[in-house]
């Protein structure tokens, strides 16, 4: 498929520029560091920390570019990252609880300071009462945290304070500090540079973002694919119009729905962050705290041509291997397999209107519990498991790998030995089930929303479409890909070539899917952090537009409603469970609730689980790792900035004159792709593209007269 990859071709538009960015053997004077090929993943669009969990390929990435206060060790335990050193600080008489984190000396990737003002305003963020993010639930012991996000305090009065290199954290009352730390792990609370993050599509461009992990994004590139096209049901139509007598440009949303062509990610680069842990005025060599200097990733060619490519020792290092692969390197070698923390999952839109078979206005038939049910005992998830290969069919809602609460001697899986009748598939009773409900199948008519740019979705997707039509249902897949960035960018003349739509996170967003497949990944390694954005109050969602009460403008108040999670899901059981899970801070005694949290889950299936995704990645015994201790043990996403920063080719000479004669050899099949870099050179023979100004410059020197 076009989506996979060799792993080196870089990008579009670059020219002789790169002759100055070329690496350069061990050997010579210029030489910046090793460039590694490699296959890291699917296609991304969006690399903002908050967002980087309804995919969890998109997650690893977003884990090398933004480093965190605080990660987890490969025995599960946390020990700093950006945080130096934190202290607790208690006077219970005066009932007082307080955290200082002191940061240490790393900076942004254009080379200015990581301060506590970047965590603050990063976590301020993922609290605003209009904002929606799964992830503020993990900073509600914060004093006022939950106040601030339902709009019953100012952002002033949140308990968070910087002060240079220190964040003062207040607490409502006594916590497990030790599960607050395990809450700061997580990606989506790392901190961000204010400046950087001026609009929603920051994390999209290169130039505007700004990295504080052992990475930053150098360039992503785009193919317009013009037979393949997408609506944009949020596309405003710029129009002029005269007011006044002047003319004034205006946009009218959705004047009428509009197709526009696919865009596709050609490749992308991951540079080396050269102010991790060290500025300009650093006496530290520039590889002191990252080896590479360069990982080369790119999505444009078919499957066998990435195997050719590994097997050959082109490509080092496979990431997420193409599903036709899966077979013929599951007892590979090279290959380990651990929990990826993300259930690959169903959501079901409570409130949408599900065409019916003579009705023009349709029914709410995903807010009928046996619906829900009969959907999810119609899928057979082992079977999906096997065509999948590197994953286990879901058991539950929390997935393999994560913690049980108090603890990392036992996972959630480990002590919830529930087995749920939801999950077995039964299609008899599922049928028995929406004949109790009085639903004829037959009747109704729905679509599945999948990621246009993700195999493995759309081929589990079509296994539960297969199901759903046998059960009687009239279902389809509605798959939804990326466009060229057409709103943020209207003030400007042209449209930029590097920042795209993501049409399907758009949809996810907003709520508009009647069915949406996605990978539901952990916020954190804990079970309280998957189950309680399922919670009214702990969703994350944004509040509701606020409504006016009062008789005149002195006593008019703004208040707020609180939003489910996005599914529509809002149980008062469920709500009062999460509520007791909250309430109990020795979070050893947690799990019992947490188990009966996940139980009711089970029992109204408001969301649907399918499988455990698993993380299978492939190593070419030339990549070696400095740091071994946690590559074949933990090699789970929450480790992989740890191994990447630190990797090195064994012989990286010989690498250099493999790759040169690989790329000589496949010159001529590779420039026949249009997907292809290599494309823009289609009018050269071999020996005048390796005199060219490209991007494989490095690779052909110019030979000493």
């Amino acid at each position: 498929m076009m989506k996979r990859a060799l792993a080196l071709i870089l990008c579009l538009v670059m020219c002789l520029s790169a002759l100055t960015l070329a690496a350069c053997s061990k050997k010579d004077e210029d030489y910046k560091g090793e460039y590694i090929v490699m296959y890291l993943t699917e296609n991304m669009y969006d690399l903002d920390p908050a967002n980087a969990y309804y995919n969890e390929s998109t997650r690893s990435v977003v884990s090398l570019l933004f480093d965190t206060l605080f990660v987890l060790n490969d025995k599960g335990k946390v020990k700093e990252s950006l945080a130096e050193d934190y202290k607790i600080i208690e006077d219970k008489k005066a009932g007082e609880y307080k955290m200082e984190i002191t940061l240490g000396d790393s900076y942004w990737s254009d080379n200015t300071a990581i301060s506590a003002n970047d965590v603050v305003f990063a976590w301020k963020r993922i609290l605003d009462v209009e904002a929606s993010y799964e992830a503020a639930s993990l900073l509600y012991d914060i004093k006022n945290a939950r106040a601030v996000k339902e709009g019953e305090a100012s952002i002033d009065d949140l308990g968070l304070y910087a002060d240079n290199k220190i964040v003062t954290i207040v607490f409502e009352g006594p916590i497990d500090y030790d599960q607050f730390l395990v809450n700061l792990t997580s990606v989506a609370l790392a901190p961000l540079n204010e400046t950087a993050v001026k609009h929603e599509d920051w994390a999209k461009k290169p130039a505007t973002m700004v990295c504080s992990g052992p990475f930053k994004l150098s360039r992503i590139n785009f193919v317009e694919d013009s037979s393949v096209k997408y609506l944009d049901n949020n596309y405003a139509e710029e129009k002029n119009v005269t007011i006044d007598g002047e003319s004034t440009k205006v946009y009218i949303t959705n004047p009428e729905y509009k197709n526009f062509n696919n865009q596709i990610v050609s490749s992308f680069i991951l540079e080396r962050n050269a102010y991790y842990f060290r500025n300009t005025e650093d006496e530290k060599a520039i590889d002191s705290s990252v080896t590479p200097y360069r990982i080369m990733v790119d999505c444009s060619l078919s499957d066998e041509q990435l195997k050719e490519a590994y097997d050959a020792g082109y490509v080092l290092y496979m990431g997420d291997i193409p599903l036709s692969l899966r077979e013929s390197y599951k007892d590979s070698e090279d290959l380990a397999v651990t929990d990826s923390l993300s259930s690959h999952t169903y959501y079901l839109n409570h409130n949408a209107l599900i065409k019916k078979a003579g009705s023009e206005t349709g029914e709410a038939i995903f807010a009928i519990k046996e619906v829900r049910q009969a959907l999810s005992m119609a899928i057979d998830r082992q079977a999906i498991a096997d065509m999948v290969v590197f994953a286990e069919a879901a058991t539950g809602i929390v997935p393999s790998g994560v913690f049980a609460s108090g603890t990392v001697k036992d996972t959630f899986r480990e002590v919830c030995d529930s087995n749920y009748k939801t999950l077995t598939k039964d299609m008899d009773a599922a049928k028995k089930l929406l004949s109790d409900a009085n639903i004829d199948a037959d009747d109704y008519s729905f679509s599945v929303t999948v990621a246009a740019y993700d195999e493995i979705h759309i081929a589990i997707a079509e296994q539960v479409v297969k199901a759903w039509c046998e059960l009687g249902f009239n279902v389809e897949i509605k798959l939804r890909g990326t466009i060229a960035n057409n709103d943020y960018f209207k003030d400007v003349d042209d449209i930029p070539s590097d920042v795209c739509d993501d049409l399907y996170v758009k949809d996810l967003k907003a709520g508009d899917f009647e069915v949406i497949a996605l990978d539901a990944v952990a916020l954190a390694a804990t079970p309280y952090a998957v189950l309680a954005p399922y919670a009214k109050a702990f969703s994350g969602q944004g509040m509701v537009m606020p409504s006016f009460i009062g008789g005149g403008d002195e006593s008019e108040e703004i208040t707020y409603e609180l939003t489910p999670h996005i599914s529509g899901y809002d149980s008062k059981e469920y709500n009062a469970i999460i509520e007791d899970v909250y309430d109990e801070k020795d979070i050893k005694d947690r799990n019992d609730d947490l188990i009966r949290a996940e139980e009711l889950l089970m029992e109204d299936m408001p969301v649907i689980p399918i499988i455990f995704n698993k993380t299978a990645t492939l190593k070419n015994e030339q990549l070696n790792l400095k740091n071994k201790t946690l590559w074949w043990t933990k090699n789970s996403n929450y480790y992989t900035d740890t191994n990447f920063r630190k990797m090195v080719v064994k012989d990286y000479d010989e690498y250099l004159v493999l790759c040169a004669d690989f790329i000589t050899e496949h010159f001529e099949e590779y420039k026949a792709n249009y997907f292809s870099y290599f494309y823009t050179f289609k009018e050269f023979e071999v020996e005048e593209f390796k005199k060219e100004g490209s991007n494989y410059s490095y690779l052909f020197p110019e030979e000493e007269e």
